[in-house]
């Protein structure tokens, strides 16, 4: 097993490798926005999608309640309101 530590953490395991990927930041003005997740793959296997950032409109914990539409390098990101600008999520993938 080998863990790497930086912008994508890297988890090696005898049945594919385990990838903690981090978004850009999000523009803001919707509750549904498509983010940039470098390094993400269709053929990835989600295993979890967690906000790592509060973006600027959130003056309470906003929770990011789901995510659809995976595309190369990207994901929507859906939250309970607007987050405003600056929200980042985590996207933990196996490969």
């Amino acid at each position: 097993m080998s863990l790497t530590i930086g912008p994508r953490v890297t988890a090696s395991i005898s049945s594919g490798t385990i990838l903690a990927l981090t978004s850009n930041a999000s523009i803001g003005g919707a509750v549904s926005e498509a983010l940039i997740v470098p390094g993400l793959l269709t053929t990835d296997t989600i295993l979890s999608v967690s906000q790592k950032t509060q973006g600027a409109a959130t003056r309470t914990s906003l929770p990011l309640i789901g995510w659809d539409t995976v595309v190369t390098n990207g994901i929507t990101a859906q939250w309970l309101a607007d987050p405003g600008p600056g929200a980042v999520i985590i996207v933990a993938v196996k490969r």
